[in-house]
């Protein structure tokens, strides 16, 4: 699933992996790939820029790409993926389902966080999210009024809210404020979840933006033990991983 330029941008990287083309090698013309995905020049265009905003193909703008390297076995971190798309991405199909939604008076954190004005109300949002039909995740979500006002009355199963408010809204997630931590589930994850109150979870607390920095969600998700695994590509000139404590973080 996901979008064609994406379905393309990773069958070219097993093409790398494969040795279809080697390192040190053109790609063949962007014509000639083309014709070969059965799609315009604009979205081949596209599919390579993915690759070379990851590194993997060069970037001389007029000429062929050059294959620089082997695809990174993980994904790039640069851009913003919600759940849908991190699932989509890789060939899986998310879904979920609204449990309970409510307006509700903001709090401090609400206010600062999400910069709303004095007495606007936030939308309170708790989903159930799937993978192939599995429950492996517990989303808490708020969203400031303008936002709420927009998801509200969204299908109570809608696979994604992010593409939702992108498509119909023209409400663009660009980035985030990620941190990850482990806790013991409560008594509400294990009611929608397959596991016991007191079962490990991962936690991924998030607050979301659009490309002007206005933020269009915080949310706190809670999976399942075994539903994934966090991995962040680092080096000397790129190194996005840091360690802190959730107290140091705006949550705490």
């Amino acid at each position: 699933m996901g979008t064609r330029y994406e379905q393309i941008a990773r069958e070219l990287r097993e093409d790398i992996r494969s040795e279809r083309f080697a390192i040190g090698a053109p790609l063949p013309s962007e014509k000639e790939l083309s014709e070969r995905f059965h799609v315009a020049p604009g979205t081949m265009r596209q599919a390579l820029n993915v690759l070379v905003d990851e590194g993997t193909l060069s970037s001389k703008r007029g000429a062929r790409k050059v294959v620089l390297r082997m695809p990174a076995r993980f994904p790039e971190i640069s851009k913003f993926r919600s759940f849908a798309q991190w699932a989509y991405g890789r060939g899986r199909t998310p879904g979920g389902h609204v449990i309970h939604q409510e307006w509700v008076v903001q709090t401090e954190q609400d206010a600062r966080l999400l910069r709303l004005a004095e007495g606007e109300k936030v939308l309170k949002v708790l989903r159930v999210r799937t993978i192939d039909g599995s429950p492996i995740m517990l989303e808490r979500t708020r969203y400031p009024a303008w936002v709420g006002a927009k998801v509200e009355p969204m299908d109570p199963s809608c696979p994604s809210v992010t593409n939702e408010l992108a498509s119909r809204h023209n409400v663009h997630f660009f980035a985030a404020d990620n941190v990850f931590s482990a806790a013991k589930a409560g008594e509400v994850d294990a009611k929608w979840l397959p596991l016991d109150a007191g079962d490990p979870v991962l936690v991924h607390r998030r607050l979301s933006r659009d490309a002007k920095g206005t933020p269009l969600e915080m949310s706190e998700d809670r999976y399942i033990a075994d539903a994934l695994s966090i991995a962040v590509p680092t080096s000397g000139k790129n190194n996005v991983l840091s360690w802190t404590t959730l107290n140091r973080f705006p949550w705490g």
